[in-house]
């Protein structure tokens, strides 16, 4: 698709005309769009436990938060191991809903005098879809990958069905099958005025706010206003 991409550096520096990589190099670009990662609700930094990497919570395997009994983080807000390797699974919507399920299983095993139980998560394969048609995913225990129209379809089939209540999930099959048939994606601007105006840039001086107040000058002939 054209995509540069560039392993083992990070971003030293955003400049306006340029970005500054940590190996030495340089990209020129006017437009840069950064990817910084999921991070957490400012809720869990200030719930008491010692946030980890992302703002996220610490958890035992069986979702539950060292040092605070009977207390469970899950989806976004916590670091959920994945294994013995020290890693933690992805912050995804499947993640999250599985989870919340085991969460919720553990804590009726306790109510009925179980044990927690260590959290199974069942990968389903990963996807990505970067426009019409244009998506690859890797799905099956053997990560068959799959690209193009198939993929595409199976990236919007997953995440609609992730979605909640059946009302949402058919308001949104609808959406997208009307923004796929339909390619005229022009936006809509309804014109107040009889002048074209013109986008605001920051580093435009034309574009600088200035405020103008009206005062009638005061004469020799005008009263107080009561």
């Amino acid at each position: 698709m054209g995509a540069d991409v560039r392993l083992g550096t990070g971003v030293a520096a955003v400049h306006s005309d340029r970005v500054e990589l940590t190996d030495g190099g340089a990209i020129p670009a006017r437009t840069v769009v950064w990817g910084g990662g999921e991070s957490a609700s400012a809720v869990a930094e200030n719930a008491g436990p010692s946030a980890g990497r992302g703002g996220r919570l610490d958890v035992r395997p069986d979702l539950t938060v060292p040092g605070y009994p009977g207390t469970y983080a899950v989806g976004d807000v916590a670091n959920i191991p994945s294994g013995d390797d020290g890693r933690t699974l992805p912050q995804l919507g499947s993640v999250a809903q599985q989870s919340g399920r085991w969460a919720a299983q553990n804590i009726v095993r306790e109510l009925r005098g179980g044990r927690a139980q260590p959290f199974v998560y069942k990968d389903k394969g990963i996807m990505a879809m970067i426009g019409r048609n244009a998506a690859v995913a890797e799905v099956g225990k053997h990560r068959h990958q799959v690209e193009g129209p198939l993929a595409f379809a199976a990236w919007l089939g997953v995440h609609a069905m992730l979605l909640s209540g059946v009302h949402s999930k058919v308001d949104t099959f609808l959406a997208w099958g009307w923004d796929y048939f339909d390619r005229d994606h022009a936006a809509t601007i309804e014109a107040t005025t009889a002048t074209p105006q013109r986008l605001a840039w920051a580093d435009h001086g034309a574009d600088v706010p200035h405020i103008v107040v009206d005062r009638p000058e005061a004469t020799s002939s005008s009263a107080p206003l009561a």
